[in-house]
C-alpha cells in the first residue's frame, strides 16, 4: 500500500472533545438543526448524497454537527483543486475529506466508513444567479454504481440555509461575456477552467463584504436510507438509472417540504 493509501485509510477523527470545543463557532454563526436523525446510524455505514450550495460554507457544520450528535464521522469525498492547495489541504484532510477517485471511495466503503458526496460536485458549488437549491448532476452515476457495487445503503439529504448566507453578484455567464471572458476562450484558456465553470462568483454577505458569510440558520434533513445490497448485478444498468432519479426526487422533495 501506498502512502496516499495508507494516509487515507489510517485516518483517525479528532476527538469529540476537540470538535465540541471547536464548534461553539459555528453554533454561534450558524445555528444548526438536524431532523431525521433516526435515518442514520453509527453501526450501518452509508453514501450521503446531498445537494451543494453557493461555495460550500454549510459542509463543516454539518460534519461536525453530525459527529457529535451521533459520533458519525463523515468522510468527504472532495474535488481534486482541494488538494493542489498548501495549508487548505492540510485543512480539509484534517476534517477527513479526501480526492475524491473512485478506487479511494471503494477503499472506504471496503473499510465501512461513513461516506458524503455531492455529486454536483464544484460546479453546484460555483453556481450562478437563478441556481439556488438546484441539483447540477449532469450525466453523473459514478456514485451510484459505486453503491451498488459495493451494497452500500444510500442516505440522500438536504441541506437548507447556505444559499441564503452571500448574495450572488458576479457569475461565471457574466465573466464568460465580459471582455476578458471572451479574450480567454480565444487563446483556449477558458478550457483550462472548466469552460469557465470553475469561475469562483464574487458574492457578499455579513456587512456587505465580499465573500463573508452572514449568520445563518442551517438545517439538514436526512431521508429515509435506501438499501442497494439486495440488487443483483445483472440488475445495475437499469437500477442505477432508477436509483439516481429516487436519490434526488427525496433530496427535491425534502427541499421543496421546507419551502425551496
Amino acid at each position: 500500500m501506498n502512502t496516499d493509501n495508507k494516509e487515507l485509510t489510517n485516518f483517525i477523527p479528532p476527538s469529540i472533545q476537540h470538535v465540541k470545543k471547536h464548534i461553539k463557532v459555528f453554533d454561534f454563526w450558524f445555528p444548526t438543526t438536524f431532523h431525521g436523525l433516526e435515518n442514520v446510524d453509527q453501526k450501518r455505514p452509508a453514501l450521503y448524497v446531498g445537494n451543494h450550495t453557493l461555495l460550500g460554507h454549510d459542509v463543516p457544520p454539518l460534519i461536525l454537527g453530525l459527529y457529535v450528535q451521533k459520533h458519525i464521522f463523515l468522510r468527504g469525498v472532495g474535488d481534486r483543486v482541494h488538494f493542489r492547495i498548501p495549508f487548505w489541504r492540510s485543512l480539509v484532510k484534517q476534517y477527513g475529506a479526501f480526492e475524491g477517485t473512485r478506487d479511494a471511495i471503494h477503499q472506504l466503503m471496503e473499510k465501512q466508513e461513513h461516506i458524503l458526496i455531492y455529486p454536483g460536485g464544484g460546479r453546484e458549488v460555483m453556481k450562478n444567479k437563478g441556481e439556488a437549491y438546484q441539483l447540477i448532476w449532469k450525466n453523473r452515476f459514478g456514485f451510484i454504481e459505486l453503491a451498488l457495487e459495493n451494497g452500500y445503503d444510500i442516505i440522500p439529504f438536504a441541506a437548507i440555509g447556505g444559499e441564503e448566507m452571500l448574495d450572488l453578484k458576479y457569475d461565471s455567464n457574466d465573466f464568460r461575456k465580459s471582455l476578458l471572458g471572451k479574450g480567454l476562450k480565444r487563446i483556449g484558456v477558458l478550457k483550462r477552467m472548466r469552460n469557465g465553470e470553475a469561475f469562483v462568483p464574487f458574492t457578499t454577505g455579513f456587512l456587505g463584504l465580499p465573500f463573508i458569510p452572514r449568520r445563518q440558520a442551517l438545517d439538514y434533513i436526512f431521508c429515509p436510507r435506501i438499501e442497494t445490497a439486495h440488487i443483483a448485478k445483472e440488475q445495475f444498468d437499469t437500477a442505477k438509472i432508477e436509483l439516481r432519479q429516487q436519490v434526488a426526487d427525496a433530496i427535491n422533495a425534502a427541499l421543496a417540504a421546507h419551502g425551496k
